[in-house]
């Protein structure tokens, strides 16, 4: 019997139909092998290459199930799929793990703000561009403000803590580690004495004269009684975390930082 034929019996025994120009495609494969063991006793190129026809069968029969494709037939596309996957190596995952991708073409993440979650951009949203408008860069430091502002409350020292009873029998809102900080937001300021707390980032609204902006309103700075508490440079742009008081319109900064990083 020929190899043609016995390879096209084996499929037939496990209720698959080969076609003709994947026959050929699979007698190229195991001509292959026969040539890479052709170092060893024919015993073992049989054995060999029945094993290969075998595993071949086998994947094929599985991404069948897998992709739910209808009939028995074994195409030309799906037998280079199977040997692809079968053929690949240590040096096919190294290779793999770099990968250089179109910026046009590369997915993008969102942040959604009432989901607290992330999202990915559809490609066809909107067309891509190398130069984006004025609402993308509004977008960008959204994005950027919404990513850090979550960070941030996820922080203990901006955690809220549950109210429990004291043995007096006032309630009390501390914890054993200590007092509990919100964020207030710019707009929030009006009307409003004391300590706060804001995340916002810095902007150049007139020439030298900085504000705190956030998604909601900016506010004057003023930062003769600042002290930065990182280290490292704050400049324009930079979301900072600030600790000052509001007197007369103009918050006046007392402490100043960047966002508290995350332990990962």
């Amino acid at each position: 019997m020929s190899e043609r034929k016995r390879i096209a019996r084996t499929f037939k025994m496990r209720g698959l139909s080969v076609q003709s120009s994947a026959l050929d495609a699979l007698l190229n494969v195991l001509q292959r092998e026969r040539e890479a063991t052709s170092s060893s006793r024919n015993q073992q190129h049989s054995s060999s290459t029945n094993d290969t026809l075998f595993a071949i069968i086998d994947e094929v029969k599985d991404r069948m199930i897998q992709d739910g494709r209808g009939g028995n037939i074994v195409t030309t596309s799906l037998l280079e799929e199977v040997v692809a996957e079968l053929s690949r190596d240590a040096k096919d995952v190294t290779e793999e793990a770099v990968q250089m991708l179109d910026a046009f073409k590369m997915p993008k993440l969102e942040f959604d703000t009432m989901r607290k979650n992330f999202s990915l951009d559809e490609f066809g949203k909107g067309k891509r561009s190398l130069y984006g408008e004025a609402v993308d860069k509004v977008d960008m430091f959204s994005q950027r403000y919404a990513l850090i502002q979550q960070r941030i409350l996820r922080q203990d020292i901006f955690q809220p803590k549950l109210v429990t009873a004291t043995r007096s029998g006032h309630s009390s809102s501390q914890s054993n580690d200590g007092v509990t900080h919100t964020l207030t937001p710019v707009e929030s300021l009006l009307g409003r004495s004391g300590v706060r707390y804001l995340l916002g980032m810095i902007v150049q609204v007139e020439e030298g004269k900085y504000y705190l902006e956030d998604h909601t309103a900016q506010v004057p700075l003023n930062f003769s009684q600042a002290s930065l508490l990182t280290d490292g440079f704050v400049s324009e742009n930079s979301i900072v975390l600030v600790e000052g008081e509001a007197i007369d319109g103009v918050l006046h900064v007392h402490n100043m930082g960047s966002p508290i990083v995350e332990n990962r």
